[in-house]
């Protein structure tokens, strides 16, 4: 029994095993489980439902019908009495028919022309065609969302890891400063000065660690994890830097933009409606056959096999055709011409707006580039002027003034160089997405 209760013991304490992901599994497995992304797939299967509603409309359409009616009552009908022989002037009373009665029939219905059901038939898959595009450019937001929250958890646990090494330093000095000025060997002012980049620092860590914790949480949320899911990133931002950076653009190709499809499909849902309209003066032409059995007894026989059953068949069309509808249906097709004009100067902004973003990014990430070889550069001159003066100050050559402002000017080139790599993978990223032709089509 004790070595049950050490065995449970000791698997309640074991900690799950994380789960550890570099920025494209990160990426496909939000593509898999977020939720959103879900819904649009969702709205495809429905769009394709849609459609085989749409053409079942024009299929033959099959009913079935049976009744049976009990006139526990029946109606009394009076007929002047001379037809069966008697006093001219007086109404006889008359019965007609049976108690019971029964009937099954059976009907077929089938549209034979109907312009509305033919552009019917092509919106459909118009429809289809737009679920299948919102899923495309919610695809792309999903990427751009993970990517986003991939790195910005990235940067919280670089700039922690710089902090916690920032404040062992400045701890370290401070403890030495602090044995230094016991011994009265330098001004308070000097102890003060450490005192109050330490308690800067452990601040700025407390903080982070909000950060860090939180980044992660949204990060779980895009993926559609758990929030309380244990989670490892494997990526860092040196390396996804590193391999963004010997990664070629490809030229902008509009048919291959998802924005630009989509303006281009209201156009043709434009069209359509348009289309419709006009199909709408247009005859309607329908048939329909039609057949059953009707019996009649004074009594429920109706399953036995002498009881007599009289057949009925028929055969019909039906023609509709518009005539003047008080200039409804024109005024409806300037409404549809006009719709279609604004779809087509907005397909044309469309097109300028993209080849304005394509032009925007690139310029984003063209100063992403250059910014973050600056940083580098600047992020080495801040550390040796920082060590520079570490030195003069732990010989008295300098005063505890000078020190934390190199600090402060160092800390501040370790957070911008961070941003920098972080700023360069986010820009990179919605212009890959923008040049990046559709490739997966639902």
């Amino acid at each position: 029994m004790n070595k049950i209760v050490s065995l449970i013991a000791l698997l309640l304490i074991l900690p799950l095993s994380a789960q550890e992901l570099d920025l494209k599994g990160a990426v496909e497995l939000a593509k898999t489980n977020n939720r959103t992304l879900q819904n649009a797939d969702a709205a495809i299967k429905i769009a394709h439902q849609k459609r085989r509603e749409t053409i079942a409309t024009g299929l033959p359409q099959i009913s079935l019908s049976a009744g049976y009616d009990n006139a526990i009552e029946q109606p009394v009908s009076l007929v002047p009495a001379e037809f069966f022989g008697g006093t001219p002037g007086t109404f006889s009373e008359v019965v007609f028919g049976t108690t019971q009665s029964a009937n099954a029939g059976l009907k077929v219905d089938q549209l034979i022309f109907d312009g509305s059901y033919l552009v019917g038939l092509q919106a459909s898959k118009i429809y289809l065609r737009i679920s299948q595009q919102a899923f495309v450019k919610t695809e792309q937001a999903i990427v751009q969302a993970t990517v986003e929250a991939y790195v910005n958890t990235l940067l919280a646990k670089a700039q922690l890891k710089v902090l916690r090494q920032n404040l062992d330093v400045a701890q370290s000095n401070l403890n030495e400063i602090e044995q230094i000025y016991v011994n009265g060997l330098t001004e308070e002012e000097n102890v003060q000065q450490l005192q109050l980049t330490v308690s800067t620092l452990k601040n700025a860590v407390a903080y982070t660690q909000q950060i860090n914790v939180m980044s992660k949480n949204v990060l779980r949320y895009v993926l559609g994890m758990e929030l309380d899911s244990p989670l490892v990133l494997t990526s860092t931002l040196e390396g996804l830097v590193l391999q963004l950076q010997n990664e070629a653009d490809q030229p902008l190709s509009l048919p291959d933009n998802i924005d630009y499809q989509i303006a281009q499909n209201d156009i043709r849902s434009k069209e359509l409606l348009l289309k419709l309209e006009r199909f709408k003066s247009l005859p309607r032409l329908s048939a329909y056959l039609s057949g059953g059995y009707d019996g009649y007894n004074q009594s429920f026989a109706f399953t036995q096999p002498e009881q007599d059953w009289f057949g009925r068949a028929r055969f019909g069309l039906n023609l509709s055709v518009p005539v003047f509808s008080s200039f409804k249906s024109q005024a409806k097709r300037q409404q549809a011409k006009y719709a279609l004009e604004q779809s087509k100067n907005q397909a044309k902004d469309v097109e300028q707006e993209i080849m304005l973003e394509e032009t925007r990014i690139r310029s984003q990430v063209q100063f992403d580039l250059v910014n973050l070889q600056s940083t580098v550069q600047n992020l080495a001159l801040a550390e040796d002027i920082a060590r520079k003066n570490e030195v003069k100050f732990k010989e008295g050559l300098t005063s505890s003034f000078t020190l934390r402002q190199a600090q402060t000017q160092l800390y501040d080139a370790q957070d911008s160089h961070l941003k920098a790599m972080q700023q360069l993978v986010v820009s990179k990223t919605k212009l890959s997405l923008l040049l990046k032709p559709v490739s997966s089509k639902k």
